[in-house]
């Protein structure tokens, strides 16, 4: 019984200092600055061996005396098609924005509906209990 636990002992002590195959490319990281200030801004930005880069300024923000972040910024990449992709985004109490010449947009205002839009803009906000029918 000893030997049977020292063998299994010695297995697994072996196969621990192996390190298993992995599906990924180990990719270092060349550049890096991360800056947080005391008022609550902060700046990061990296770079990859592989031209990965990403960078972002941002800041503590209230919205209704609820604390939140506000960022900008920006990453770069390469597509499985070898080009290289850029995002540029905002971050903020509206939500996250992104642009790029690559993501899709969505299509125009039909122009009926975007004339019946700026009418009902036009029109007195109703009251919470008269009817809407």
């Amino acid at each position: 019984m000893f030997k049977l636990i020292v063998l299994l002992s010695v297995a697994l002590v072996v196969s621990g200092q192996t390190k298993p195959p992995s599906k990924f490319k180990e990719i270092p990281i060349v550049s890096l600055e991360n800056i947080q200030e005391v008022d609550g801004k902060f700046r990061y930005s990296y770079e990859g061996g592989d031209g990965t880069r990403a960078s972002q300024d941002g800041q503590q923000i209230f919205v209704n005396n609820n604390a939140g972040t506000a960022t900008q910024g920006q990453y770069t990449y390469q597509g499985d098609d070898g080009k290289t992709y850029t995002v540029s985004y905002i971050a903020d109490e509206n939500g996250y924005r992104a642009s790029a010449d690559h993501l899709p947009t969505p299509p125009p205002v039909p122009a009926p509906i975007a004339r019946a839009l700026a009418f009902l803009a036009t029109l007195p906000p109703q009251r919470e209990n008269q009817r809407k029918f």
